[in-house]
């Protein structure tokens, strides 16, 4: 620390530019290591970012919080949010000396805090104060040798009084690994305690709603699960096809939503920390307008008119149905194998396709094949679905069960027990299978487009266009629908992982010559999951959180060039 107040002073009244000197090497503060990997070129750039770097055993936590994802996780979560409170508590304001992550409800990897190999990273940004193009020493060295170590010590160092809301952390990580495993063993796709709560305060918050109806199982759906050495009642949803209805505003969505936000573990407190759902799950919805390469679409839609094939679809514009149809084929070949579907956000041709039109035009004139014709063959191949209905009464008859919203209460109008759900036509062959695309085929014709997008830029920008727009170069993809990316983090992650692909997308073999776009992202995935973002070019040069590996391939299938 000392080393670094005396390099701060002497560069007092100097050209701004000479903070940069900064960087050129770690700063010791004895229990941690501070160390540059950006200085920002002037007072009104983007700020500098800092990594603060210390051993769990130096900062006071025991060994076994290294020992697993879980507890790794958990503690990185705890960590991020109580620094983070911290430093929004010393620097409220939007142009604050110092800046850190705030993280949304669910528990994600983020390069903002991160615990591998015994090692705590936090990343946070600095405004270096000048004067003009003038250094101004003594407020630098007030921020970086007398603030940043007061928040190390309030904010990371282990608290007697906070390891009983750090283990709450780890309990909800370390029950839902084992309500999986339960899950998987009873044949359930998802599981709602007794006492959670879905409704949110309001639909810009992720706060729950204050005197909400507090989820209770019904009767017949009714489970008790075995977790941590405690028993969990509430409802499980088995396997097969699920359909929730009920009235208009008696909470069929509010439950869907729940259960698609439950891909992510979230924190104690949230009202949905206990919702567990199988971890490939993806929401799947009409997407108009958007672009479609490469994907077989033949299961859904029949050849076009002029014998135009729907084995390999391409469109830069793609209609309600057919986006909806390839969102679900992606989503299968991306791995997913639980669905959820709200008909309020589909296409009304994608879902059903009603007796009399069908008597008319007869199948040589629609090359439309509805969903409903093609559900149980995917039910019997291993898919789930989980769809609210409200006016489609056609999945009423298909439903293995169906779940009724009253009052935001559930009830339970039709149930098969999991062991008897699937039971029916034997398995399609066919059912269920998708093209998988070649990583290398999918990937080297986009990468002509992976380039600075200025003359001035040394490399090429991951940048987002308002909160969805994913930008890669002159590469672009629309986010907007993919409902399990959280938070702009999370589209950051999946952009940088896709670059880092995209840059060796000729010679990448991780997982073999022959490797899909799924696959090779699984690997990266699981890759980034254990060591957090360190390794990946540029993965400090901004906050980002991992998405799922499903999510990544489906952001991948919507790659285009920019127009």
């Amino acid at each position: 620390m000392k080393a670094l107040y005396q390099k701060i002073r002497a560069l007092n009244g100097k050209n701004y530019g000479l903070y940069k000197s900064l960087a050129d090497k770690p700063w010791d503060f004895g229990d941690f290591v501070l160390e540059f990997i950006h200085v920002q070129g002037d007072p009104f750039a983007p700020p500098s970012r800092v990594v603060i770097r210390a051993g769990l055993s130096t900062l006071g936590y025991a060994s076994e919080w290294g020992s697993s994802y879980e507890r790794r996780l958990a503690l990185s979560d705890f960590l991020l949010r109580r620094l983070s409170r911290l430093v929004q508590e010393r620097y409220p304001d939007k142009d604050a000396a110092i800046v850190f992550d705030v993280a949304g409800p669910e528990m994600l990897v983020r390069n903002s805090l991160w615990i591998d190999n015994g090692e705590l990273r936090a990343c946070l940004q600095v405004r270096l104060p000048g004067d003009g193009r003038k250094i101004q020493a003594e407020a630098a060295a007030e921020i970086l040798t007398m603030v940043m170590p007061d928040l190390v010590s309030a904010g990371l160092y282990c608290s007697k009084a906070d390891e009983p809301a750090m283990q709450d952390h780890y309990r909800v990580l370390a029950e839902r690994k084992e309500i999986l495993a339960e899950m998987e063993r009873r044949g359930l796709c998802a599981f709602v305690p007794d006492g959670a709560v879905l409704p949110r305060a309001s639909g810009l918050s992720e706060m729950p709603l204050e005197g909400a109806v507090p989820f209770v199982a019904p009767e017949e759906m009714a489970v008790t699960l075995n977790a941590c050495g405690r028993e969990i009642r509430g409802m499980g949803i088995p396997k097969g096809i699920s359909v929730i209805t009920g009235g208009a505003f008696h909470g069929k969505s509010t439950l869907l939503q729940a259960l698609t936000r439950a891909v992510y573990p979230h924190v104690p407190g949230d009202g949905r920390e206990g919702i567990v759902v199988d971890e490939t799950a993806l929401r799947v919805g009409v997407e108009d307008g958007r672009s479609v390469r490469g994907t077989d679409l033949s299961m859904f839609v029949r050849d076009l008119p002029g014998g135009v094939s729907t084995k390999d679809f391409n469109t830069l514009s793609a209609s309600g149905s057919t986006s909806e149809a390839a969102n679900l084929l992606e989503a299968m070949e991306a791995g997913s194998r639980t669905f959820f579907i709200d008909e309020d956000s589909s296409a009304v041709n994608f879902l059903i396709r009603d007796v009399r039109v069908r008597k008319l035009l007869g199948d040589e004139r629609e090359p439309l094949i509805p969903l409903t014709d093609r559900i149980r063959e995917l039910a019997s191949a291993g898919m789930n679905f989980i769809l609210v209905a409200g006016a489609c009464g056609d999945y009423l008859d298909i439903a293995d069960n169906i779940i009724v919203m009253a009052n935001y209460r559930a009830e339970c109008a039709k149930f098969v027990e999991p062991s008897k759900s699937a039971e029916g036509a034997a398995a399609s062959a066919e059912a269920g299978k998708t093209s998988a695309r070649l990583f290398a085929a999918y990937m080297q014709p986009l990468q002509k487009s992976v380039r600075p997008t200025s003359a001035v830029e040394r490399q090429v920008k991951v940048k987002l266009a308002g909160d969805t727009l994913l930008q890669i170069g002159f590469l672009v993809a629309d986010t907007s629908r993919l409902n399990t990316l959280v938070d702009r983090q999370q589209r950051f992650g999946a952009g940088f992982l896709l670059l880092n692909l995209l840059q060796n997308a000729a010679s990448n073999t991780d997982a073999g010559a022959d490797a899909s776009v799924a696959e090779t992202i699984q690997r990266l995935h699981e890759k980034i999951q254990n060591v957090g973002f360190r390794n990946l070019p540029q993965g400090m040069s901004r906050e980002m959180s991992l998405p799922r590996a499903v999510d990544i391939a489906c952001v991948a299938f919507r790659l285009r060039q920019a127009k």
